[in-house]
């Protein structure tokens, strides 16, 4: 409680023999009168989360990007390795998702619009050089390093979405409803640029026209981002930066995540897989007793003991490569068992911009009223049931009979999950954390991809035959995906709850008058 001389009247008038008490709530709403509009004009709020949607649509097409067209790549650059060509995505992942921490925790630094902007930039620079490769290693690593413009751009836009709108509010939801829309439709418009350079061009032009598209919005989101919301947090210091833990956290993740990938291609068998196995245990171990030592960690331990926070995490990681595994390998199976052209396989994955529309309008229409754990359920359900489907799909070559539904039903699971997770989060963290826990989803988010393809092409090799039975592998692969899925659902059923429902004590509430609040 603030005491302060003076009341405010009935009639607006201020009398200063009294003294007024405000609540916390009601400072703050006076405060919010006072300050101007962030926007200058509707168009601009439009347009601005129109742009940052857009780099939703980007990070996720530029997985997509090099999946429709995956077998020009392999073929130009001298693989027809299913493990080998899961690198193409899983190495743009895998370093979206280790780095977005990182750039997250720079954005508090430097200004969140500013490492967003930086995201385009490097995110072009790497699409070119992946469009000049000519060999397998130098566009996995080109691949990689186009990643870390992808988590440069991910952890920003959550946090720039955070600041831009107050928490519970209608635009806020809407604005996290679209980001997560913007999730499988980016899949779909990766590759059919991908797909259409790679089928009527060369898949290089492909990389070469996401550049364009990239320095494009570079200027687009420097001309529409307010500086208000994209600034410096105030009293951040690099000489508080936490170096040893982003070095332990990204070395970790990294080989932890390479491990599985590249059992896919030389086997378990390799003592240096299991070398690498455990060392990025231990450091991960590391990271998360550094992050009790330092004065500005990148992920505060204190973040694990806010309500719904690690159940939510935890079945994200799950739903995710769940996700992963359904994307993947449905485009793969459409390539080679259907033996459909990049272009086709885009068409027949259309559902997923279908079904995340409809997924997208109930969000705006239900998560004001009803408990986001509802919703997340349904998103872990909806990873269930689009694997499932596909576990089948070898029974009938109809396109209409399995993919079809699966691509429409599984829509729900990216869409639901993204915006019902950020909600129950950055409305039951503190204001402080909003930029790295927003940071840490999109980590849960990227990573999951990467290390969901490995997995799962860890599995497909172990149960293909020796590659003689495809199907079978790739069966193998649908199963993990229903089990992940099973896994995150029953996380949500048991462990997840929306508190904004929470009856609120009376003293914390927000009065419709200031007056009162006040008490003489």
């Amino acid at each position: 409680m603030v005491s302060t001389k003076g009341s405010i009247t009935p009639t607006g008038m201020s009398n200063p023999d009294k003294e007024v008490i405000l609540t916390p709530g009601a400072i703050e709403k006076a405060e919010l009168q006072d300050e101007p509009p962030i926007f200058s004009s509707t168009f601009q709020e439009a347009f601005f989360i129109f742009i940052i949607g857009l780099s939703q649509l980007f990070s996720i097409g530029g997985v997509s990007i090099a999946a429709y067209p995956m077998q020009q790549i392999g073929t130009a650059l001298g693989t027809t390795s299913n493990g080998q060509m899961s690198w193409f995505l899983s190495s743009y992942a895998l370093c979206g998702g280790v780095f977005v921490l990182v750039t997250g925790r720079l954005g508090d630094h430097f200004g969140h619009k500013y490492i967003f902007l930086f995201g385009w930039i490097w995110m072009a620079i790497w699409s070119v050089v992946c469009g000049f490769s000519h060999n397998v290693k130098l566009f996995d690593i080109s691949r990689g390093l186009m990643g870390i413009g992808n988590g440069a751009l991910v952890p920003n836009s959550f946090a720039l979405l955070a600041r831009a709108f107050p928490p519970m509010s209608m635009k806020k939801n809407i604005a996290f409803a679209f980001l997560g829309f913007c999730a499988p439709s980016g899949f779909i418009f990766g590759g059919l640029i991908g797909g259409a350079f790679g089928e009527k061009v060369t898949w290089r032009w492909g990389f070469w026209f996401w550049a364009i598209g990239c320095l494009f919005l570079t200027a687009a989101s420097f001309l529409t981002i307010p500086h208000r919301i994209g600034s410096a947090i105030p009293g951040l210091s690099l000489r508080n930066f936490d170096y040893i833990g982003s070095l332990l956290g990204i070395s970790g993740l990294i080989l932890f995540s390479f491990a599985w990938s590249q059992a896919s291609v030389v086997g378990w068998q390799e003592p240096y897989i299991y070398a690498l196995l455990i060392v990025s245990i231990f450091l991960l171990v590391g990271f998360v007793f550094s992050q009790s030592y330092v004065s500005s960690p990148v992920l505060p331990n204190s973040l694990w003991s806010r309500p719904g926070f690690t159940p939510v995490i935890v079945s994200m990681v799950f739903g995710w490569m769940s996700f992963a595994i359904f994307l993947y390998y449905t485009t793969v199976y459409i390539l080679t068992i259907h033996k459909a052209q990049p272009l086709t396989a885009v068409a027949q994955m259309v559902p997923l911009v279908i079904g995340g529309f409809f997924a997208t309008m109930s969000v705006g229409l239900f998560i004001g009223k009803t408990p986001a754990q509802y919703i997340f359920g349904v998103s872990m359900f909806s990873f269930f049931i689009g694997n499932l489907l596909m576990s089948f799909v070898n029974y009938s070559n109809v396109y209409w009979a399995f993919i079809f539904p699966a691509c429409l039903f599984v829509v729900g699971g990216p869409d639901l999950s993204f915006a019902s997770s950020g909600i129950i989060i950055s409305n039951s963290v503190l204001p402080e954390e909003q930029g790295v826990a927003g940071s840490f989803v999109s980590t849960v988010v990227q990573y999951s991809l990467s290390l969901g393809l490995g997995i799962a092409a860890t599995v497909e090799s172990h149960v293909n035959e020796g590659g003689e039975n495809p199907i079978l592998g790739y069966r193998g692969a649908f199963w993990l995906g229903i089990g992940f899925a099973a896994v995150g659902f029953f996380i949500v059923i048991f462990f997840v709850r929306d508190h904004r429902f929470d009856s609120k004590p009376e003293e914390d509430s927000v009065p419709d008058d200031i007056s009162g609040a006040a008490s003489q």
